[in-house]
């Protein structure tokens, strides 16, 4: 983990979220069987998304098993995870599983859902303790409130 080096980075795929967290890369792609984008890009602070079986292609992955692997970006912002995915996503005739999940990818793409007041009328309930274990006034408390106070910023 870049901003805690004592910190678990979780999952097989934490040296994506990593380089990504880091600023070593601006955007990488994982590989999830159960939870291997998801842990290391929540433990890192990045998004990370697990596409639908068969959105994306998994050829030349070692699959674990081919009924749940997928491939998916890991990005520092849900903006960049959709254009990712808008890139990755489609029909490869070296993944048959490919082929019956292109048809459900919407016309233009998934980029197309993305909405900068998207959190408008959204409420979000923080629940302080016993989740979060640090002190008010402590850098963790301030850092948590500053997220807060962006999101309000915008309009959630």
């Amino acid at each position: 983990n870049p901003y805690v080096l004592s910190a678990d980075p979780c999952g097989s795929s934490s040296g994506s979220a990593i380089s990504v967290a880091a600023n070593l890369a601006a955007v990488s792609l994982g590989t999830e069987t159960d939870g291997s984008i998801l842990c290391p890009s929540s433990s890192n602070s990045v998004v990370g998304l697990k596409p639908t079986l068969g959105l994306t292609s998994r050829a030349g992955v070692i699959p674990i098993t081919p009924r749940q692997d997928s491939v998916g970006p890991i990005c520092r912002t849900v903006a960049d995870a959709a254009y990712v995915l808008d890139a990755i996503a489609g029909f490869d005739h070296y993944d048959p599983a490919t082929r019956a999940a292109s048809e459900y990818i919407p016309r233009g793409g998934y980029k197309q859902f993305l909405r900068p007041h998207g959190l408008k009328g959204k409420r979000l309930g923080i629940v302080r303790n016993p989740f979060f274990n640090f002190d008010e006034g402590s850098p963790l408390a301030q850092v948590f409130d500053h997220h807060l106070h962006t999101l309000r910023l915008n309009y959630a």
